[in-house]
């Protein structure tokens, strides 16, 4: 058990590493458009850079894209332990694996060996965690991001810093309330299964997949911080 265990983790981790590191910025860009949004702004591959490059709409179509990564990483890997291994051989009963794909797609995004180990800054692939089990935390992903983008007169590194850390904080406490009464289903109506059960709930794993994800984020933004400390870090300006 405790072997399979470990294969099932390490193999969870590298399969949601792949497919994070999918640079959907870069295929979009060359295919479509033969330009690399490597070569233009900010030389990152993300959704924000494609979209000073590319326009409005590819950048919103790279963030969507990037997102579908990481909920596609949750959900194959929920079904695959679910289904094909059986959650009674699995620590956790998986969910645990599920979220830990989930956190290496953002490094996988980040860090892309397609690209030479660099990639865009994990903001849609982090939003992503807290949407992707959750119709709810989608609603108020949008929401909290677009309320600090525009409240910081559109400065994305801002936003994505101010509304990650908001993020993290409600996760938090919807975390903290369902492991304090013991009732892994207080939330289910609020989950995508709609309350149908499946080992899918806030909890501990959420959050360790979370709070790994948004201190990659900061990292990633490492140099906007510096610019923001210096009062040089501009607007977000697309096509």
């Amino acid at each position: 058990m405790l072997l399979l265990n470990i294969i099932v983790a390490i193999g969870c981790v590298v399969y949601g590493f792949l497919l994070g590191s999918i640079p959907t910025g870069v295929v979009v860009g060359k295919v479509f458009f033969g330009k690399d949004p490597r070569e233009f702004g900010s030389h990152n591959s993300g959704g924000t850079n494609t979209g000073r490059v590319l326009g409005k709409k590819v950048g919103i179509l790279v963030m969507v894209l990037d997102i579908a990564k990481n909920v596609v990483a949750f959900w194959s890997v929920w079904a695959i332990l679910r289904f094909a291994i059986g959650p009674a051989k699995l620590f956790d009963g998986g969910v645990l694996y599920a979220y830990f794909a989930q956190a290496a797609a953002c490094f996988g995004h980040c860090f892309s060996p397609w690209l030479h180990f660099k990639g865009g800054k994990a903001v849609a692939c982090f939003m992503a965690i807290f949407g992707g089990s959750s119709w709810a935390g989608f609603a108020i992903s949008l929401v909290v991001f677009f309320v600090s983008f525009f409240g910081l007169k559109k400065v994305m590194s801002k936003a994505s810093i101010l509304s990650g850390a908001i993020l993290v904080l409600i996760a938090g406490v919807f975390a903290t309330i369902t492991m304090a009464t013991g009732n892994y289903k207080l939330f289910d109506p609020l989950m995508w299964n709609f309350g149908a059960g499946g080992g899918v709930y806030f909890g501990w794993e959420m959050m360790i997949a979370m709070v790994s994800a948004y201190v990659l984020l900061v990292i990633r933004h490492s140099a906007n911080i510096q610019r923001i400390r210096k009062g040089e870090e501009k607007p977000l300006e697309w096509k």
